[in-house]
């Protein structure tokens, strides 16, 4: 019927979109109380680097435990337009592992445009009005795009050391640092002992004391008395 009505046969086949995992995966459970998370979608049309998507992607999903079949039936609902695209032409059964999808994902969409190399950390140093826990943030977010960088969390704490102002990195030599957040809590205490030091009054204090009045309406007299610390007491 088709045929005589538009000129048109058919085909015994029909188009059936496979999927790129095997069928299996869909079969098997959602974790107990498992939830979709709200995933930032990776367009490849920004600044966003694979990198950071997928670090994102796995702390999302990652709280449901490190489940290759679930991270693979997920990992398109973070994609959008032309990657999207790109994930649903993936080869049927072509992906087994997660590890498999994510070298797939690097390998087309990597960009290392926007990658710092250790030269990038090393140079982060902390400014005249910056704060130790907002040097500390900004060496982190430094070393987070440092994405091929290879190097030991001792390392790290030592050019985060390295990084902080003379007058509290010197207050801090003779420390063995194995993490970057041992090096964040010592300048931290450093800091506020600064602080507290340099609004502290040290160079005039003065006693009031109290005398009894000899005339008939009882006054109070007051007389002020100023000692200077020794350091700061004037010649004579």
């Amino acid at each position: 019927m088709f045929k005589e009505s538009f000129g048109i046969e058919l085909k015994d086949k029909t188009l059936v979109c496979q999927k790129s995992y095997p069928e299996s995966f869909d079969s098997i459970p959602y974790p107990q109380n498992f939830k979709v998370p709200e995933f930032i979608k990776f367009t490849g049309e920004d600044s966003r680097t694979t990198c950071e998507h997928v670090s994102q992607f796995n702390a999302q999903i990652e709280i449901y435990g490190s489940l290759d079949h679930l991270k693979i039936r997920m990992f398109p609902s973070s994609l959008s337009g032309t990657v999207f695209s790109w994930f649903s032409a993936l080869a049927p059964n072509s992906i087994q592992t997660w590890s498999q999808l994510e070298r797939k994902f690097h390998e087309h969409f990597f960009n290392g445009d926007n990658e710092f190399r250790l030269c990038h950390l090393t140079s982060v140093k902390q400014k005249h009005n910056e704060s130790v826990a907002e040097f500390v943030r900004r060496f982190r977010d430094t070393e987070n795009r440092c994405y091929s960088l290879v190097i030991s969390e001792k390392d790290l704490a030592e050019l985060a050391l390295n990084g902080l102002r003379s007058h509290i990195k010197e207050k801090l030599e003779g420390y063995e640092f194995l993490t970057v957040n041992q090096v964040l809590q010592r300048a931290l205490a450093q800091e506020s002992r600064s602080k507290d030091a340099k609004f502290k009054p040290d160079r005039l204090s003065m006693h009031m004391l109290q005398g009894e009045s000899s005339d008939d309406e009882g006054n109070e007299v007051y007389a002020a008395e100023f000692v200077w610390s020794s350091s700061d007491k004037p010649s004579t």
